[in-house]
């Protein structure tokens, strides 16, 4: 009986996540909400049977991918699939979160990265070929919001500030992409948490993100990358400057997040308000960036007194 459950759920994982992947392109507009949980079956299938049977579900997944639907579905999926691989050899062993996530996302661009440059042969022709679907999609955009019925002011003014718009993210594509990589991989952490909460402890510290603070050390980064855009005839170095102010950006938004969730636990406040909160947050430009000035002067405030509990009210003071 037990043999004929690991068989099944390891086709059940297998089904499940090649299901999610193909989907996630077959419907563009899902594919936002579908692809970051490509690899979640195949994690829970390899924590709850073991991490061998997880990488064999990878691998059988890989091999289907590569007969029925091309060699670049194949080569897409492989990254999943070492996202999949790297915390199935990173939990447990790398407990500060920060670290983890990191580390993951960091691994997965160098190696996509110098998979594309293997492809593409030059980092021009790279380049230009971003360059070309960046246009494509600000194309897309401007036929829609036409479609829409905008004025054509607005649509000119779309027009002529879009080759900016696209030097300005292909600029800013590789903090792009690392962020998106990075968001993958805490999606994936959380879920086996919530899954396995009896592995949290084991897995992370600490075991609660609604306590997670970024690295004091980071501010001084920030510092730097601030004053590095105001030296002249750097221009690499802006770029570099950029994509990091991006990035940091992320920690302090993150950071701004954990206090807001700390608060609403602690106050006990109702999910829809919460619900509320974090729309205006994601989709409102000044709730944003109020957010990560929370997360930045939380370094100073330590809003959520973490680490005082357990002091006298001497050492408190």
């Amino acid at each position: 009986m037990r043999r004929f459950e690991v068989i099944s759920k390891f086709f059940l994982a297998l089904a499940s996540s090649v299901v999610i992947f193909l989907s996630g392109f077959a419907i563009p507009p899902l594919g936002v909400i579908l692809l970051p949980f490509v690899v979640q079956p195949v994690l829970i299938y390899g924590v709850k049977y073991g991490m061998a049977g997880g990488l064999g579900v990878l691998c059988f997944a890989l091999l289907l991918l590569v007969f029925f639907a091309g060699e670049a579905m194949a080569f897409i999926y492989a990254i999943f699939a070492l996202m999949a691989g790297l915390l199935f050899g990173l939990l447990g062993r790398l407990k500060v979160i920060e670290y983890l996530v990191v580390g993951v996302a960091a691994a997965l661009l160098s190696i996509t990265t110098c998979a594309l440059f293997y492809f593409f042969g030059s980092w021009s022709a790279m380049l230009q070929e971003f360059r070309q679907s960046v246009s494509q999609q600000i194309e897309l955009a401007v036929r829609m919001h036409e479609k829409m019925g905008f004025s054509a002011e607005s649509l000119e003014v779309l027009k002529e500030r879009a080759p900016h718009m696209i030097e300005m993210v292909l600029q800013l594509l590789p903090g792009l992409v690392f962020l998106s990589l990075a968001f993958m991989v805490l999606i994936n952490i959380m879920f086996l948490c919530r899954r396995f909460p009896e592995r949290r402890a084991q897995w992370l510290s600490p075991t609660n993100l609604r306590e997670w603070k970024g690295p004091e050390p980071l501010v001084w980064v920030l510092i730097a990358c601030g004053f590095s855009l105001f030296i002249p005839g750097l221009e690499a170095g802006h770029a570099a400057a950029h994509n990091l102010l991006l990035i940091i950006g992320a920690c302090y938004f993150a950071q701004g997040l954990a206090v807001i969730a700390y608060f609403f636990h602690k106050n006990k406040v109702p999910r829809f308000l919460r619900g509320i909160t974090y729309v205006l947050i994601v989709f409102q430009q000044i709730f944003t960036l109020l957010v990560v000035g929370l997360g930045l002067f939380d370094l100073w405030g330590n809003f959520r007194r973490l680490g005082k509990d357990n002091l006298t009210p001497s050492q408190a003071a």
